[in-house]
């Protein structure tokens, strides 16, 4: 197993921040969170309900998810940010905007209307013709699509400038105040800072969990700070 005994409960309008080493299996924990890898063992609840349970589309629409490694698709920057919803049976007049709405959270508007076609400019395949900081933005656009009430976002800042990372910062505020739940897998001090909760794993298993200040004290303490490096 890659994972361990992980166990955490994250309310409405809060934040968890997800860290540890390489390899501690931040990512698997957040892949399951989100469906794109399944269980061996144990249980994903929302609302009390196992993940299982829910009709696959109707939770989707609840989970905006931000990968590790950014994936775009070939076709339109609108396209991208809604999921294609366009092209879904039964899409809504409201798809573009949404799609706007989503780009002004992820503070990525401006960007867009500077490109050749604006929302409507084409990609090509794995999102060719944007830069990885572009592309980050892009993505974090589109998890924000629809005000999920489940953000999942891992290495969301990765490739991000001192401007894409205050976007990312707003980004994250607006959909606590809203009352979405945030988990998000990060080691800069200004994402960590905006942290209710602070969840460490180590080789699979949770090595520290609670509230956000008191597990950074700890890590500090000199056995910590070793054992964190």
């Amino acid at each position: 197993p890659i994972l361990y005994n992980v166990a955490l409960r994250v309310m409405p309008g809060e934040v968890v921040a997800i860290v540890g080493p390489s390899g501690a299996g931040k990512s698997t924990l957040v892949r399951t969170l989100v469906g794109a890898q399944r269980l061996d063992a144990g249980a994903i609840r929302f609302d009390n309900a196992e993940q299982r349970d829910w009709d696959p589309a109707q939770l989707a629409e609840q989970v905006g998810f931000m990968p590790q490694e950014t994936t775009l698709f070939a076709g339109s920057i609108k396209d991208n940010i809604s999921r294609f919803a366009h092209w879904s049976p039964g899409a809504t007049e409201d798809v573009d905007a949404k799609a706007i709405d989503a780009a002004r959270q992820a503070g990525v508007h401006d960007l867009i209307l500077q490109l050749p076609d604006g929302y409507d400019t084409r990609l090509g395949p794995g999102g060719a013709g944007l830069s990885g900081g572009q592309s980050q933005r892009i993505a974090l656009a589109r998890a924000f699509y629809g005000d999920p009430a489940i953000l999942v976002l891992d290495e969301p800042n990765a490739f991000l400038d001192a401007e894409g990372e205050a976007a990312l910062m707003n980004a994250m505020k607006i959909a606590r105040d809203r009352g979405a739940m945030v988990l998000i897998i990060a080691h800069r001090r200004s994402v960590l800072e905006m942290a209710d909760h602070l969840l460490v794993l180590e080789a699979g298993r949770p090595k520290m969990y609670g509230p956000a200040q008191e597990v950074v004290a700890r890590l500090s303490a000199p056995q910590g700070q070793e054992q964190a490096s």
